[in-house]
């Protein structure tokens, strides 16, 4: 892809600059805020906001800059080249000396969350001492080579101050304008969105967001901003997108032309990245003109979504065509944003096969890059562990995701998430209930090109488990077919979910998992796979329900083909 040209923008800078090399760029930074423009673009990206997995709430005050930074410093050499930073929150409040809006815990007279109150304590804290949260952050990524991208909610939530202010989030502009907010809309989708959060028709509301990122473009050395403009949709009435489309569009205009100002004050680019559902029929429904924005260049990549909460089920297989379409050949860059909740009872967090294969999927489809989502993903806690790093440093390598463990999984949940269900390409394939005689079909997309690999002896195994709930083996019988091929006995090894007690209690569905040992004939394709299943024959004894509740495929590599990764043992 074509990117936006660096001299256009930085007529200002003298030639004597542009010509400073790129390593000595990075080296002296901390003696030179206005030196050359870093040229790489986001590839890998970790969302983080800094409380959840940070010292904010996991570290008793005070801190120190150095504790602060911690969140940047762990990134050195992870492979994670982008720090999304999460600096100000769904309240209004900013997580740093803000001067364009108040610090969180500004309006707080007496605290009612005890967490919270750490936060603000810390941060109140920090500036005290004369630091500034957000600086720390921006001087420590240019001292590791991690583009720092501060990240605001676009939308606000709104709140009496009996309810909010002892929280410390909310702001005093938040607290006192109710009238700014959506209230209630009479259309079925609004049931679950808060009525609190404000709506961007106001010009008042514009100008206070505006004044914000101005901020974090402006006065800090940052290397852009992203736009969250996911969290809390739509930011009207759902009858006023087609009204608020074109007005959020003059507002990305006003933010470019900002952007570009400080670009060109700071020499130093400065990226505007939006955070926008990954299904193109969504953007209409919530107002938001994305053809628009990349043909005049208003913003520099898009993080894409189609999971909103850690609660809903992790989506492998985002539908990214129709942006990577519309953004080839321009500036802008298409980056999964990938939520790594799995909603389920024995793993909670995507396990690393699972994160390389929704990695392998975007590539496949053309992405420039991968995001870590959520306000916390790792499966075992903060600090990271060795298992994290192994994970992250794949994320930014096709070519060696390649080769690489996979865990397909079938998009899940054991529960759904109301506020989000009318949103398109947010449908959760399963659980499905199975009716005798009824065929249910699944698909799920692959990345992996078996066929090559299986010819260079790189192929362990391939494994495709589906697994049902209430499955009663004396009497029911079921059919399975791959890509139309009826999958036989006996590759089938069939594993006893009805009741295993396990270290969390007794697994909870009950069932059975049919697990099938692909050989090379049944092997999926690269693309989009066909699971079919057919239940032929149900216990006439029992009224309890029979589900489809997962479909996983499971692939191992070799490194060679002869080479086991352990080898035999006396």
């Amino acid at each position: 892809m074509k990117r936006r040209s660096f001299f256009k923008t930085i007529g200002s800078i003298t030639p004597s600059v542009l010509a400073v090399p790129l390593a000595h760029a990075a080296s002296s930074r901390k003696h030179n805020s206005k030196d050359l423009i870093k040229q790489k673009e986001p590839r890998v990206a970790m969302f983080d906001d800094g409380r959840h997995a940070g010292g904010l709430y996991q570290m008793e005050p005070p801190l120190t800059p150095e504790d602060h930074a911690y969140n940047v410093s762990q990134l050195a050499s992870s492979g994670v080249d982008t720090l999304v930073y999460f600096a100000s929150v769904e309240g209004g409040s900013a997580l740093y000396d803000s001067k364009a809006v108040q610090v969180w815990g500004a309006e707080v007279k007496k605290w009612t969350h005890y967490v919270w109150y750490r936060a603000g304590r810390i941060l109140r804290q920090l500036i005290d001492d004369g630091h500034d949260p957000l600086k720390i952050l921006c001087d420590r990524c240019h001292e590791t080579d991690i583009l720092m991208i501060a990240s605001g909610w676009v939308s606000l939530h709104g709140g009496s101050r009996e309810k909010v202010e002892g929280l410390g989030r909310s702001t005093a502009f938040t607290m006192d304008n109710p009238q700014f907010q959506v209230g209630d809309d009479p259309d079925p989708r609004a049931k679950g969105i808060s009525t609190s959060r404000f709506s961007f028709l106001h010009e008042e509301v514009r100008q206070e967001r505006l004044r914000l990122f101005e901020e974090m473009l402006a006065a800090y050395e940052t290397d852009g901003i992203e736009l969250n403009l996911t969290s809390a949709m739509p930011y009207c009435k759902f009858s006023e997108a087609d009204r608020l489309a074109p007005i959020m569009t003059q507002w990305l205009r006003n933010l470019r032309a900002i952007a570009d100002k400080a670009q060109e004050k700071q020499g130093r680019k400065k990226r505007i990245y939006a955070r926008i559902p990954a299904h193109p029929d969504a953007w209409k429904l919530v107002g938001y003109e994305v053809p628009t924005w990349i043909s005049e260049n208003l913003v520099d990549g898009f993080f894409c979504e189609s999971s909103y909460s850690e609660d809903e089920g992790m989506d492998q297989s985002p539908d990214l065509k129709t942006i990577i379409q519309l953004t080839r050949g321009t500036n802008s860059r298409v980056l999964y944003a990938f939520y790594n909740g799995l909603g389920r009872q024995l793993a909670r967090y995507a396990t690393p096969p699972m994160i390389w294969a929704a990695a392998a999927n975007s590539y496949a489809q053309g992405a420039d890059g991968f995001g870590v989502a959520g306000h916390h993903w790792t499966p075992n806690g903060w600090p990271w562990t060795a298992q994290e790093y192994d994970t992250l440093r794949l994320l930014g390598h096709s070519d060696l995701l390649a080769t690489a463990d996979k865990h397909y999984h079938v998009r899940s949940s054991n529960r759904q998430v109301e506020s989000w269900s009318w949103l398109p390409g947010r449908y959760t394939p399963l659980p499905r209930t199975l009716t005798e005689g009824k065929s249910e079909t699944i698909l799920f997309k692959l990345a992996d090109n078996l066929s090559h690999w299986e010819d260079l002896g790189r192929v362990e195994s391939v494994i495709l488990r589906v697994r049902f709930t209430n499955f009663q083996p004396h009497y029911d019988k079921i059919k399975i077919k791959l890509n139309g091929q009826e999958l036989p006995e006996s590759i089938l090894k069939k594993v006893d979910m009805t009741y295993r007690l396990l270290r969390m209690g007794p697994v909870n569905p009950y069932g059975y998992a049919f697990d099938y040992h692909l050989t090379p004939d049944y092997f999926p394709k690269q693309g989009l796979n066909q699971v079919t299943v057919v239940l032929l024959k149900r216990d006439p004894n029992v009224t309890f329900k029979m589900d489809l509740y997962d479909v996983d495929c499971s692939i191992k590599y070799r490194l060679h083909r002869h080479f086991e990764d352990k080898p035999i043992e006396y």
